[in-house]
C-alpha cells in the first residue's frame, strides 16, 4: 500500500500495536501511517508517534481535512519514491530499482517460459573523458546514453544505472542475439554524438557491453550478471566499442571468423567491419579477388569463416569467379555467401544464386538491412 490509515482504538489489536508490527516488517517499513483518534492528550499523541506514525487526525473527523492530509502524504510518498527509484543524474532506474525489475522478469520467465536477456554496458575510457573534457561533458555523455537506452527499450524492460559509468538493461522476452542487436543499435547511435569540453575541444564517446540470457547462461540474477560481466570484459579486451554475447572471447582469441568481407572500397569496408564488430562478430577484410581465392578456396581454405560478404566487382578476380572456385573446392558446405554488386543485371545475380550464394544485396544498400541479412544467414 502507499498509505496506511489506522484507528487508535480497535478490538483485539489496537492501532499502536499494529503500527509497531508494520514498522518491524521490511516490506512495509517505509509505508506512511496516518492515525485517526479521539484522544489528543500529550501522552496519547506521544504514544502514536513513538509507535512510528507519520501523522494523526483527531475525531470528529472533518472530511476536507482528512482528504488534504491523505493527499499530502500520497504526494510526498510519490516524490520520495521517485527520488529513491530514479537516478538523479540520468533519470533511469537506480541499481536497487533495476534489480527489483529484473528479478520480476526472471520470476515471470520461470512461470511463462520466456527468455530474459541482460546487458551490462560500460563507457570506454570514461576517466580519460572526464580528464580531457571535464566532468560536465562526462555527465552529458551519461545522460545521453541513458536517453538512448530509454528511447530504444520498451516500458516493460528495465534500464538502470548500475553505478558510475555502468548501465544495466533487462530485456524480457528477448533472446541473447536479439539483445546484442538492440544494444549494438544504441552503440551506433551513441558514438555519433559529439561531446564538448570546457576548453572548446570535443570528442566522441563509446561503450562496451556484454549480453547474457536466462536460462541459457544462468538461472538467477547473480549468475547472469557474472556471465554478462565476463562478456563485457572480453569486449574491452577485444578493442572496446563493441557488444559481445556471453561465451565470446573477442576477435583476438579465435582463429575462425564469423564474417569475411571481400570488398575493394576501403570506406565501405570500414563501415561494414565497424558495424559487424559492434555486434560482436569476428571479422576479416580482403580487398582483392585473387587474394580472396587464396584465402577462402583450397582444401582446406586458409581462412575459415561462417559467412562471406562478397562483392562482384573486385580487382584481381571478380566475385563470381571467386564464388565459382569456392564451389569447386566444396567450401560452401561450411560457408555461406552473400553477394554485393552495383550492377543491375539479373544474369550475374542468377548465376551467383545458382552457384550456391545464399543471398544478394544490390548497392547502394542500407547497412542495418545488410546487418539483418547477415544475422539471418548466420542463424541458418
Amino acid at each position: 500500500p502507499d498509505l496506511l490509515v489506522l484507528d487508535l482504538d480497535m478490538p483485539e489489536l489496537n492501532g499502536i500495536d499494529l503500527c509497531r508490527a508494520v514498522r518491524t516488517d521490511q516490506r512495509f517499513g517505509q509505508v506512511p501511517v496516518l492515525f485517526l483518534t479521539g484522544r489528543t492528550d500529550a501522552a496519547s499523541v506521544h504514544q502514536i508517534f513513538e509507535a512510528g506514525a507519520d501523522d494523526y487526525v483527531s475525531k470528529p473527523i472533518a472530511g476536507p481535512e482528512l482528504t488534504a492530509r491523505i493527499v499530502n502524504r500520497l504526494e510526498r510518498v510519490g516524490h520520495l519514491r521517485a527520488l529513491a527509484e530514479r537516478d538523479f543524474l540520468t533519470g533511469v532506474s537506480t541499481r536497487h530499482k533495476a534489480t527489483v525489475e529484473i528479478e520480476n522478469h526472471l520470476a515471470m520467465s520461470q512461470r511463462f517460459g520466456q527468455s530474459v536477456s541482460l546487458a551490462l554496458l560500460d563507457l570506454d575510457g570514461f576517466k580519460q573523458v572526464n580528464d580531457r573534457l571535464g566532468h560536465a561533458a562526462g555527465d552529458a555523455a551519461l545522460r545521453r546514453l541513458a536517453e538512448l537506452l530509454a528511447e530504444t527499450f520498451r516500458g516493460e524492460d528495465a534500464v538502470g544505472r548500475w553505478g558510475g559509468e555502468e548501465f544495466v538493461v533487462g530485456m524480457y522476452g528477448m533472446a541473447r542475439d536479439d539483445g546484442v542487436q538492440r544494444i549494438a543499435e544504441v552503440l551506433e547511435r551513441f558514438r555519433q554524438e559529439m561531446f564538448q569540453g570546457r576548453d572548446g575541444s570535443s570528442a566522441h564517446v563509446t561503450f562496451s557491453a556484454g549480453v547474457a540470457e536466462h536460462p541459457r547462461d544462468g538461472e538467477d540474477l547473480r549468475d547472469l550478471l557474472q556471465v554478462a560481466d565476463d562478456a563485457l570484459y572480453s569486449a574491452k579486451a577485444a578493442g572496446r566499442n563493441r557488444v559481445l554475447p556471453a561465451g565470446s572471447r573477442g576477435d583476438t582469441a579465435l582463429d575462425r571468423y564469423d564474417v569475411v568481407v571481400v570488398e575493394d572500397d576501403p570506406a565501405l569496408a570500414e563501415v561494414l567491419i565497424d558495424s559487424l564488430r559492434t555486434r560482436g562478430y569476428r571479422t576479416h577484410w580482403i580487398d582483392d579477388g585473387q587474394e580472396a581465392v587464396g584465402a577462402l578456396a583450397g582444401t582446406p581454405p586458409s581462412v575459415s569463416t561462417a559467412l562471406v560478404v562478397l562483392d562482384v566487382d573486385l580487382p584481381g578476380l571478380d566475385g563470381i569467379s571467386v564464388l565459382r572456385q569456392m564451389v569447386r573446392d566444396d567450401v560452401l558446405g561450411d560457408t555461406r555467401v552473400i553477394m554485393l554488386t552495383a550492377r543491375s543485371g539479373e544474369i550475374e545475380v542468377l548465376e551467383a544464386l545458382e552457384l550456391g550464394a545464399l543471398d544478394h544485396v544490390a548497392k547502394p544498400f542500407s547497412v542495418p538491412v545488410l546487418m539483418q541479412r547477415i544475422r539471418r544467414a548466420l542463424r541458418r
